[in-house]
This record gives structure tokens, sequence and C-alpha cells, in this order.
């Protein structure tokens, strides 16, 4: 005579008792809700207990919502137009020509892009002078837009393709009766500093472009006056004022 298996007969009751408790959970589950129904239909009226019946199995219905692996956002950047700011690294600086007129002197410097990427020129230049034995001197700036070409009646960028080139011109005061030293402050009208090296800094860049300075580069301690980029071909001599 074969005898049955005791654990197959466990795991029969198991399956049995667990399938009764499902009945049993889904038969409280569907009285709660005609429960709830006839509940709104006594409350609200028998149109708006179906409006609420069914918004109550939709609640109830509800898809899960999709985990944050599988979800994707969409995003938006916001871009400039035209080609991005130039950097000192794709840059040549050089002087175009000058001329003096009552004791000041006016320059033309072309700024050319001479990388192999096209790039914008904005804004106005800053400018660093380097002393003869070393150090900086000071060099006040002063922006003025009426200053070179257009007599300021547009500032625009000026957008650059590799081998093109943008200019500005900028001024500043060459009478000098008295050299300054680096720190020594200034003792009359006629003061001045003698630099080395003139640095051209276009806006956003990391380091200055060296530009030569026509005869002995002195400077009144006003500074410099600059005025914005221009695009084309620089003019034969500088505007004067």
């Amino acid at each position: 005579m074969a005898y049955r298996d005791p654990r197959v007969t466990q795991e029969k009751v198991r399956r049995m008792v667990r399938r009764r408790r499902r009945e049993r959970q889904a038969k409280i589950a569907s009285l709660s809700v005609l429960v709830l129904i006839a509940a709104s239909a006594a409350a609200f009226g028998i149109d708006r207990g179906v409006v609420f019946a069914r918004h109550l199995w939709a609640e109830h219905h509800r898809p899960a919502p999709a985990s944050s692996a599988t979800t994707t956002m969409a995003t938006t950047t916001t871009t400039i137009p035209g080609p991005p700011r130039c950097a000192s690294t794709q840059l040549n600086a050089y002087l175009y020509n000058w001329q003096i007129l009552a004791g000041t002197l006016y320059e033309v410097v072309a700024v050319a892009d001479s990388s192999g990427a096209p790039c914008t020129m904005a804004g106005y230049v800053g400018l660093s002078v380097s002393a003869p034995g070393g150090g900086t001197l000071p060099a006040p700036v002063h922006d003025d837009p009426t200053l070179g070409a257009g007599a300021g009646t547009s500032v625009a960028p000026v957008p650059l393709l590799p081998g093109q080139r943008a200019w500005f011109e900028f001024t500043y005061p060459v009478t000098c009766v008295t050299v300054l030293a680096p720190g020594q402050e200034p003792s009359g009208p006629d003061a001045c500093y003698e630099g080395a090296t003139l640095g051209v800094i276009v806006p956003q860049a990391t380091q200055a472009l060296d530009v030569t300075q026509p005869l002995r580069f002195t400077y009144g301690i006003s500074g410099f006056t600059v005025g914005p980029f221009a695009s084309g071909t620089p003019p034969p001599s500088p505007p004067t004022a």
C-alpha cells in the first residue's frame, strides 16, 4: 500500500488557506466599496453617487507611477546666438597705425582670429602696462562709444571667422615733463609714466595680448580712452576727435 508524502498534503492545505483568505479579502473590499457607493448616493443623489463611485474606482485602480530609473525629464538650455566669445589663445593683436595730434596719440589696434574656429568680439578691451624694470604701472581705462568707426552708432558684437579681424581705437596724452617711477605719486599735470609693454585684454580673456608701441612709450597719468570693436578693414588713418 502506497503512502502519500505528508509534505504534499501540507502544501495543498496551505494553498487552500491562502486562496480562501484572498477570497475573503476581496469580498470585504467589494462590500466596502458598495457601502461607500450607497452612502454617497444617499447623501448626494443617485447621479452624484455614480460620479463618486467612478472616481473611487479610478483612484483604487490607478496604475503605479513609473520609477525614477525609467522616467525622463525634458530639459531646456539657453544658448547665445552666434559664435562664443573669443579667448585670448585664439587671437593676435598688433598696432595697425597711429598719429599724434595736439599732444594726444591716436592708435588703431587690429585683433585677428588666428585659430581654426569662429568667435565673437564684444565690449571694450582692458589695458595693462609693464614697467621697464619689471612690475606693472597704473593704467586707467575710460570707455568711449564715440571713439573709432561709427561714431557711437553701434557697439554690437563683431563675429570673426578664422583669419578675419576686428579693430578698435584708443588714445592717450603723451605730453610728459616728469616721468614717475612705479609707486611714485603724481607731482603735476604734466607727469607721466614710461612703460615697456602694452597689454590688450579682450573681454573674458585669461591673458593680455602684447602690442608694440611707437616711439618712446610714455603716457599721462589720466590713462587711456578706448573705443568699441569695429568690423572690417581698419581705416588708413586713425579717426581723431
